[in-house]
């Protein structure tokens, strides 16, 4: 195990990582980018969920509308983010306790 570590941390020193066009400065928010493309369509429990949102918005003049509704998916998507990101770390951490 060793050995594969260390041929591991040889090859990532001599190949840097390189995001091509991509904003993403790391390989974890490279992942996180793939996977959230990946999901093209929500499951019924967040579109529901829109749904009933959309109630409440439209009660609301057009502005203060668009600012609750790109708040809330400005929100969906950091904690979106975080998840992935804390799932990996967690998937890494049991590996570790595994091994």
């Amino acid at each position: 195990m060793d050995n594969i570590a260390k041929r591991m941390k040889a090859y990532i020193e001599i190949h840097p990582f390189d995001s091509g066009e991509s904003d993403c400065k790391t390989v974890l928010d490279q992942l996180y980018q793939a996977y959230a493309e990946s999901h093209e369509s929500d499951p019924e429990e967040i579109k529901e969920g829109f749904r009933r949102l959309e109630e409440y918005l439209c009660s609301l003049p057009l502005q203060d509308n668009n600012a609750v509704f790109t708040l809330c998916c400005r929100l969906c998507i950091a904690y979106e983010r975080k998840a992935f990101r804390d799932g990996l770390l967690y998937g890494a951490y049991l590996m570790r306790e595994l091994n």
